[in-house]
């Protein structure tokens, strides 16, 4: 490989790896976001809020929750949708599990980002620490790219 040709190609290498950089760092940020999110809205009851009445308690989850469901075209491609009875019990079934981990404590911290590519897309994970009674624990909330916004898919409450 003439000299050139083998600048080129490591100005090609850093200019990916630099892009490639930035595009984790954006979707880091923006999954850091989402899960802010569906943390407020997990935790948002004001029983003066008359949709909590019509709708549910954990309504304003559903826009950031993964569908994962038997209709094959809409899992793990789709967000729930709230006014469906069992797509309800799925969104209050996380909340109820967001509740239980980071939910607990406002001290929450992010304390790894990575992405796992499987056969519904690329995961972005976000392992959170958190204290529950009196305790450090960790607990890895999966997200997916679902047109131009993220989702909660998974979470393991016991990571490890």
């Amino acid at each position: 490989m003439t000299s050139k040709r083998w600048i080129l190609f490591i100005a090609s290498f850093v200019l990916l790896t630099f892009v490639e950089a930035q595009n984790k760092k954006a979707d880091s940020t923006a999954i850091a976001t989402v899960f802010k999110s569906i943390l407020a809205a997990c935790k948002q009851n004001n029983p003066a809020d008359p949709q909590i009445k019509i709708q549910g308690r954990f309504y304003k989850a559903a826009p950031y929750i993964v569908y994962r469901g038997n209709d094959k075209k809409r899992a793990w491609k789709d967000f729930v949708n709230y006014n469906n009875a069992d797509e309800k019990t799925e969104t209050d079934g996380i909340c109820k599990r967001v509740n239980r981990t980071a939910g607990l404590d406002d001290n929450y911290h992010i304390i790894k980002f990575l992405t796992e590519k499987e056969s519904e897309g690329t995961w972005h994970v976000l392992i959170v620490s958190y204290t529950a009674d009196g305790e450090e624990k960790k607990a890895a909330f999966a997200f997916l790219r679902i047109g131009n916004r993220y989702g909660l898919g998974d979470i393991d409450q016991d990571y490890k």
